[in-house]
C-alpha cells in the first residue's frame, strides 16, 4: 500500500509545471501568485511587481482588481525596480502603506521600469 501511494505522489509530482507561478491561497486576502526569479511574463488578467529592472529576479502577481495594503505581508515592501500590467485595468502603487503618500499610476497594457528615484519605494498596490 505504502509503495502504491508513493507512486501515486510521484506522478502527481510529474505533472506540475517546471517554473510557473506559484498560487497563494488565502480566502481572505488578495488573490496571488510568485513570479519565479528567471519568468519574466506576467499572466493576463494579473498586474506584476518585480525585483529587478527588466522584469527580472522574481515578483507577485496580483489577480485583476485585487489589491495589497502593505507588500510587507508577502515580504515585498520597497523592493520593486519594474511592473507589468496585463490586469485590463488600471492600478496604482503607493509609496506607503495603505494607500497612503505619492500614488504613481499603471496603465493596462504598460510594462514599466520605474524611474531611479522610485526604485525600491513601492509599499502597497489597488485599481485607482
Amino acid at each position: 500500500m505504502k509503495a502504491h501511494l508513493a507512486a501515486l505522489a510521484l506522478a502527481a509530482t510529474a505533472l506540475l509545471p517546471v517554473g510557473a507561478a506559484t498560487a497563494h491561497a488565502d480566502a481572505t486576502g488578495p488573490r496571488i501568485i510568485s513570479i519565479p526569479a528567471g519568468q519574466t511574463h506576467c499572466p493576463s488578467g494579473y498586474v506584476c511587481l518585480f525585483r529587478d529592472y527588466d522584469y527580472q529576479g522574481g515578483g507577485y502577481g496580483f489577480a485583476s482588481g485585487s489589491s495589497i495594503g502593505f507588500l510587507g505581508d508577502i515580504g515585498f515592501n520597497d523592493v520593486m525596480s519594474s511592473w507589468a500590467n496585463d490586469s485590463g485595468i488600471r492600478y496604482c502603487w503607493y509609496v506607503d502603506a495603505n494607500f497612503e503618500g505619492d500614488g504613481h499610476e499603471m496603465k493596462p497594457g504598460y510594462r514599466v521600469n520605474v524611474l531611479p528615484q522610485e526604485n525600491d519605494q513601492a509599499s502597497s498596490l489597488r485599481p485607482c
